[in-house]
């Protein structure tokens, strides 16, 4: 058996046995052998594999896997795999959201030999294994004799640095890059046809993780006080603890639209604007208790640098923390319901309903341009379209910049949805493939919302396999006919008008039929709240276009 087979088989053996099932390949020569060793172990049934052309995409897919797996209760690392050179350099946005995300991803990166680096030799980057920032790890397997044992050694230890040690630890979840070079031949022998895979051992539970010394010292203790809650987005972790802890203590929960606790029947109602309209509310908190990455309002922030606040932030992986432990820490730590707590809550509810609006507009005097094709038709409003996509029961993927603006000013506690969002850097990247992924991952179908700049940012997400089906993903782009999001913060004031259009608003005069059916997804417009409730109703997968006001108009 030559050297680069062995040396894949050995490392594809290890991630099998540390429990490993799902890898997503972009095709590349370099990489064959590390390709070859997990088909024949899918051939077995041992893999879920995934092909995609674009390694970008790929990426951004095994993230979204990652992240379903998680929510399904599965955590476990997912594998891409890619061949050298600038190959290499197209996983880098998803690696930045797995890292920011906290989200096991691992990826297998082919090289040349060493000896061809800093020699000019085709797809050879002088040292490959440190293209990758802001991954846990990286390792850099040489080609030799040794290969294969390091090699299986190494992937062993890049599953356990993937799954980290805990948010309490100061080693969360997060990208590990194994870069292998491989020698030619790059094929197996034609003798090396028999199975050749490890005998793999019946599933285990994760181990536990550290509880937090602070939850005990300060967060558990915060809850006899006059509290509150700031609750961002906790990377698909479900935070049923807490939940438990907030519905039996009745505390004011100031959730965005991606949190687990936006369910909760104490969250506040639009609470960026109660956060404005009530500073006397705001006066009176004693103690902020933090859950995950809360980035998407400046309200939020404001409140966090909120004089005298006394600000505890809480593991987000609080749900993996040993039971005993827990019960240990709820009997130390944990404060009786003060007696006031009602008044407390009821007052931030209050405030949350008076601040919503008295009726949601359900469209805009304004036609929409030529650009969107609509006819001078009325059009369909933001909030009205998220609220629509989101008024029947599952699970919606929501998008940067605008589309997670509208579901948080509609989305209510009692909502019938579950939310997840790619909110580690909050960027437009990859967010079709994530979403795509994100179904594989969990077993659910999705309900994607986006923009249609994100669409076109990752219109690539929508090429399959010929032969693959058509997830169960329904994408809703709302469709303004460029970035609306600038329009809204500082660049949309009157005297830098001249340069918004072009340069921040970036009208693109596209609709997407053309471009769906192009890569084989249905496509429909829906004009109305109507329409598109009754499309999120159906589950049937398709590109579901929604026409609103345009951004220059």
């Amino acid at each position: 058996m030559n050297i680069s087979t062995a040396t894949a088989r050995a490392l594809v053996s290890a991630l099998l046995t540390s429990g490993v099932r799902d890898v997503v390949i972009s095709p590349g020569s370099r990489s064959a052998p590390l390709t070859y060793a997990v088909a024949e172990a899918a051939a077995a049934g041992l893999f879920d594999v995934r092909v995609r052309i674009d390694e970008r995409e790929a990426a951004f897919l095994a993230l979204g896997i990652a992240k379903g797996l998680r929510a399904a209760g599965r955590e476990r690392p997912v594998a891409v795999i890619t061949t050298s050179g600038s190959a290499v350099a197209n996983l880098h946005p998803a690696v930045l959201e797995a890292s920011y995300g906290y989200l096991p991803l691992l990826t297998l990166t082919a090289d040349r030999p060493a000896r061809l680096r800093a020699t000019g030799a085709n797809q050879t980057i002088d040292d490959q294994s440190i293209v990758l920032s802001d991954v846990r790890e990286r390792f850099d397997i040489q080609a030799g004799e040794s290969a294969p044992a390091l090699a299986a050694e190494v992937a062993v230890a890049a599953v356990d640095l993937a799954l980290g040690d805990g948010f309490a630890g100061g080693a969360p979840p997060g990208p590990v890059q194994l870069n292998v070079q491989f020698d030619v031949p790059l094929v197996p022998d034609a003798v090396d046809v028999s199975p050749w895979w490890p005998e793999i051992p019946a599933g285990t539970d994760r181990a536990p993780v550290p509880l937090a010394a602070d939850v005990v010292e300060a967060v558990l203790p915060s809850f006899g006080r006059e509290v509150v809650v700031l609750a961002g987005d906790t990377f698909g972790l479900p935070a049923r603890r807490l939940r438990e802890l907030l519905e039996r203590h009745r505390v004011p929960v100031l959730a965005e639209p991606s949190s687990p606790l936006r369910a909760v029947p104490s969250s506040v109602p639009d609470h960026t604007r109660v956060l404005d309209a009530r500073p006397d509310l705001v006066d009176r908190i004693t103690d902020l208790v933090v859950l995950g990455k809360p980035t998407l309002s400046r309200q939020d922030q404001r409140l966090l640098a909120h004089p005298g606040l006394r600000v505890h932030r809480i593991q987000s992986d609080l749900d993996q923390v040993a039971e005993e432990e827990w019960r240990a820490a709820l009997a130390q730590a944990l404060p009786p319901v003060p007696d006031s707590r009602s008044d407390w809550a009821a007052e931030w509810a209050a405030a949350g309903g008076a601040a919503g609006d008295a009726a949601l507009p359900q469209a805009s005097p304004a036609p929409l341009g030529d650009g969107a094709g609509d006819g001078g038709r009325e059009v369909l409003e933001g909030r009205a379209a998220a609220a629509a996509v989101a008024s029947a029961p599952g699970t919606v993927y929501i998008g940067s910049s605008n589309a997670v603006r509208y579901l948080d000013r509609v989305l209510g506690p009692g909502a019938a949805v579950e939310v997840f969002a790619s909110r580690g850097l909050a960027g437009i990247d990859g967010l079709v493939s994530t979403a795509i992924g994100f179904a594989f991952g969990s077993g659910r179908p999705v309900r994607l919302l986006l923009g249609d700049v994100s669409l076109l940012h990752g219109i690539g997400g929508l090429l399959r396999e010929a032969a693959e089906p058509l997830p169960a993903v329904q994408i809703f782009v709302l469709n303004d006919d460029g970035g609306a999001i600038f329009g809204g913060l500082e660049h949309g004031q009157p005297h830098l008008a001249a340069h918004f259009p072009r340069y921040f608003a970036t009208a693109h005069g596209r609709t997407f039929a053309d471009l769906a059916r192009g890569y084989g997804w249905p496509h429909a417009l829906c004009r109305t709240a109507a329409e598109v409730a009754a499309a999120a109703e159906s589950g049937r997968p398709g590109v579901y276009e929604i026409p609103i006001r345009p951004v220059v108009g």
